[in-house]
């Protein structure tokens, strides 16, 4: 460069912005392309097994991939849970508005999980539990169908028809 182009501001000015653009370049291109991710929280690299046995996703934001274990077949349209985790004995609530319950082993039911007295979310029975009780005002309702079996609520739960598909709950 010559000398007169050391003291003259717009060939500075190029020369800083040149650089800036190099810089900003070669940032870019580090930033791009399939480098390896950072190791799990558990320490395995990514992508290896991990304790259950399926492979991690690079990304740990990724949800794109198979909602299911290996082997096991993908949830039919409208299921609203798996079978194996609604507990023998025992029920959940699911959708925030449904109670699935299993009152014994392979007997599947569903009920509006809205108390009919006013309205409070029941709580789901317990496993071993045949009771479905309302904390608002402790009415009470047989898990095996629904039925009142104590007030002030005036009626049962209102009963959702299910079946099992799949090995999933599905609403009918």
């Amino acid at each position: 460069m010559p000398v007169e182009d050391v003291f003259n501001p717009c060939a500075a000015r190029r020369a800083l912005l040149l650089g800036a653009g190099v810089l900003g370049v070669t940032v870019l291109a580090g930033c791009g392309g399939d480098d390896p991710a950072p190791p799990a929280a558990n320490g395995a690299a990514s992508g290896a097994p991990s304790a259950a046995g399926t492979t991690a996703a690079a990304n740990p934001f990724d949800n794109t991939g198979a909602a299911t274990e290996p082997g096991e077949a993908a949830p039919p349209a409208g299921a609203l849970v798996a079978v194996k985790e609604v507990p023998v004995g025992g029920g959940l609530i699911v959708k925030d508005t449904l109670l699935v319950v299993q009152p014994k082993q392979g007997t599947i039911k569903a009920f509006r999980a809205s108390c009919p007295h006013q309205g409070v979310l029941v709580e789901p029975p317990s496993a071993g539990n045949p009771i479905i009780m309302c904390p608002g005002h402790n009415s009470q309702f047989k898990a095996a169908d629904g039925s009142l079996v104590r007030g002030p609520a005036t009626r049962g739960l209102s009963a959702v028809p299910v079946k099992v598909q799949a090995g999933y709950v599905v609403e009918i």
